[in-house]
């Protein structure tokens, strides 16, 4: 394995450490509390951030099916426990982990695509979007 990749895992691993730990320090309700309304709460977070290392690592560099519901991620407002919360993170890490412990220096090297749904990208951009349809950057 690279150096720059088993560097990569070892931050990723410290910050998701500390997020569970965290996690482990709130109950189930204050994890999908809202300060305010248009904010988010830690669990749509959670959620989101599971869905960005899906995303880019799992689906655009291990050639995974791009599947993810990003505008949910936002919406959710409860009904997952925080020991949940912590078992997609970890599971999300551990695919991301099998495939970047694989990698090449070449690997590396490669460009990837990184697939958006175009009603996320539309509602990235503040712009109405169609329904599913897809968009590469």
């Amino acid at each position: 394995m690279p150096d720059l990749t088993k560097n990569v895992l070892e931050d990723m691993n410290k910050q998701l450490d500390r997020i569970i730990k965290s996690l482990n320090r709130l109950d189930d309700d204050l994890i999908w509390k809202k300060m305010k309304d248009s904010m988010n709460s830690i669990g749509n977070l959670c959620l989101h951030l599971a869905g960005n290392e899906y995303q880019n690592l799992i689906s655009a560099i291990g050639n995974k099916p791009f599947i993810r519901e990003r505008a949910q991620e936002f919406n959710s407002e409860g009904g997952i426990s925080k020991d949940e919360l912590s078992s997609l993170l970890l599971r999300t890490r551990s695919e991301s982990e099998s495939i970047l412990s694989v990698l090449s220096e070449q690997d590396l090297k490669r460009e990837v695509i990184i697939r958006y749904d175009l009603e996320d990208w539309n509602r990235m951009l503040r712009v109405k979007a169609s329904e599913n349809e897809t968009y590469e950057v």
